[in-house]
């Protein structure tokens, strides 16, 4: 993007002012305006149909980030089961006496 500056602005209205003069000033800024208009919207046309386009591509990469996120959390929750099934109850300590294990 070009870095104008104000009076890069100035300049060019004068020379555009000298150039095509006064009188025809309003109908040349008029035709201006109806190009950028036209611009922008064949620039917001393409952003439409560049959108429609990569939907179709990008709907089923979706649906399987959905279906990956989704097994992740079931495996998570079983995880997170197994692991509670597993753990030792908070009073027994690793280094206590087994009842069962009798010193010699």
């Amino acid at each position: 993007m070009p870095d104008i500056g104000l009076f890069e602005l100035i300049l060019i209205g004068v020379l555009l002012f000298v150039v095509v003069g006064p009188e025809r000033m309003p109908e040349f800024l008029g035709q201006i305006g109806r190009w950028v208009r036209s611009g922008r919207g064949w620039i917001n046309e393409f952003r439409s149909e560049l959108s429609r386009e990569t939907a179709v591509i990008t709907a089923p990469l979706k649906d399987a980030q959905a279906q990956v996120e989704q097994g992740m959390d079931s495996i998570h929750v079983t995880a997170r089961e197994i692991g509670d099934a597993v753990r030792m109850p908070d009073d027994a300590s690793p280094d206590a006496p087994d009842d069962k294990v009798k010193p010699n």
